[in-house]
């Protein structure tokens, strides 16, 4: 075919690799399923025409620094679609490519009694899907909500969702898509805050802006309170505990890379001593750093961050609380769930000692947030928090919590580890069906579905390599930052579609949510 020819603008500092396969499936009109590599015209030898290979983030980022011009040549070419088909960050394929055929046997398939075998595209399934999300998470359906995705949420399909005052129209659908596709960059700022539950329904454009203002004014006011008390023995101890964990918080990511003294790390650090002295009844816990990290690095505004943390921190208050009981309850959960899906597995790990999955701690903690590097985490992020029903505010989300009954020292907790092994005797106690999906997981299920999957990824290495509890541990360990969120999400989303299409869950009151 003879050679086609586009142009376009683009700005180095916002965009990513993945953004550039999607502007140039649009230029070219090219399906998502066509295979095709991207090289670059490289300028080291003016006088050879030679082009490298460009194929992640990183390569992009050589490419733009070895321009001596603001011009970057590019090359698309495309191969035949039946050599090896291009997989989107957010496909779901057919099973038999994500987790292998041994798993879709009748007998082996991890929710056996669902009604049809997971062996189909998520374009015939995704309807079917929706009805169950409908049911049991009050997700709406509609024509368009059953289309499956695959390119992040732009700005101007985002303003799709709104009406002519700027008021969020369809949340659910909304989250729906960009549970199929992300979100872009440059549109997170805006859209996170509805994924976090920020603002109140029914508010339009102006009333955002007017909201936003005055959450950051009420910050700025808890903040000044608390430098008003220099030198008090409570916020000593939690300065002292934020500051340690801040300074060792995704130093590696540009955005809080440099001085210990930049402005970044600074504006991390008084959020978390607000939110701990501003929240007496939680206080400090390792790990809230990882939370409110990516947050504010999307954010890029003190106030804004906080209000958006607080509106996470919301739903995972319960998993820093000193009493244990809401991570005792995940890790019920994700054994029950791979017991179920990979019988072989789970008793592979119980002989060894490594079935309470200790080692699956900070998964649960955070969400998964440390597992990847820092961009994957936030498109990860987004879709975890996508997968969940809309939850606003009533009036607005409170930036202090409850005061402590009786005054005493604020506590500042470490959280690695704190989980209990389940005694041997009670492993029986597990019970058979799943919980439904507004309990498993207390109430976030894909996430576990996630940690299936990682698991799943790494079967064949822990169990060939015969690895003890602490081997999986170390292992684990070495991948942090560099899980493969593609393989990972893929596999997890195909487990959650059969779950949502079965009903392997029932009535357990031993399963039920403290």
């Amino acid at each position: 075919m003879p050679p086609e020819f586009r142009s376009f603008a683009v700005d180095p500092q916002i965009t990513s690799f993945e953004v550039l396969q999607h502007i140039l499936i649009r230029a070219f009109d090219l399906s998502s399923r066509k295979n095709f590599t991207i090289s670059y015209l490289s300028l080291e030898k003016p006088s050879q025409e030679v082009y490298l290979s460009l194929q992640s983030d990183w390569d992009l980022d050589v490419a733009f620094s070895s321009l001596s011009r603001a011009q970057l040549q590019l090359k698309v070419d495309i191969k035949p679609l039946e050599d090896s088909p291009l997989l989107e960050e957010w496909d779901i394929i057919s099973p038999k490519d994500v987790i292998g055929s041994e798993l879709l046997t009748p007998e082996k398939r991890p929710f056996p009694s669902s009604p049809l075998p997971l062996t189909q595209s998520i374009l015939s399934q995704v309807g079917r899907t929706l009805s169950r999300m409908q049911q049991v998470l009050s997700w709406s359906s509609s024509e368009e909500a059953t289309k499956p995705f695959k390119p992040p949420l732009s700005d101007a399909e985002f303003h799709t969702y709104l009406n002519h005052e700027g008021q969020l129209c369809r949340p659910e659908e909304l989250r729906l898509r960009i549970y199929h596709g992300g979100v872009e960059p440059a549109l997170r700022k805006v859209v996170w805050r509805y994924l976090l539950n920020v603002y109140p329904d029914g508010l339009t454009g102006q009333e955002r802006l007017d909201y936003m203002k005055q959450k950051s004014q009420e910050y700025e006011a808890l903040k000044a309170s608390w430098r008003s008390q220099e030198g008090s023995e409570e916020l000593e101890a939690v300065r002292g505990a934020v500051v340690k964990d801040v300074l060792r918080t995704d130093r590696q990511h540009p955005y809080y890379a440099g001085s210990e003294d930049g402005p970044h790390l600074a504006a991390l650090r008084d959020l978390l001593t607000t939110y701990a002295l501003s929240h007496p009844r939680v206080s400090y816990c390792q790990g809230m750093s990882d939370i409110a990290s990516p947050i504010l690095a999307v954010m890029d505004n003190e106030g804004h961050a906080y209000v958006c943390f607080c509106g996470a921190m919301r739903r995972l208050e319960a998993n820093f609380r000193a009493d244990g009981r809401a991570m005792s309850l995940k890790f019920r959960h994700l054994k029950l769930l791979l017991r179920r899906a990979d019988p072989e597995f789970y008793a592979y790990l119980r002989r060894r000692g490594a079935h309470g999955l200790l080692f699956c701690y900070r998964w649960l903690l955070l969400e998964l947030k440390r597992e990847f590097a820092f961009d994957d985490a936030l498109r990860l992020l987004e879709v975890v928090w996508s997968s969940l029903p809309p939850d606003p505010p009533e009036t607005e989300v409170p930036l202090s919590g409850e005061p402590l009954a009786s005054p005493r020292p604020l506590l500042v907790r470490p959280c690695w580890g704190e989980a209990d092994e389940e005694e041997e005797e009670g492993e029986e106690d597990l019970g058979e069906p799943l919980p439904p999906p507004q309990e498993f997981g207390m109430g976030n299920p894909f996430l576990l579905f996630l940690c299936l999957a990682l698991l799943l990824e790494h079967r064949d290495h822990i169990m060939g390599g015969r690895l003890d509890h602490n081997e999986t541990a170390m292992h684990f360990d070495r991948l942090v930052r560099r899980q493969d969120l593609r393989r990972v999400a893929r596999r997890a989303k195909a487990l959650f579609a059969e779950y949502l299409q079965s009903e392997v869950w029932g009535a357990n009151p031993s399963l039920a949510a403290p």
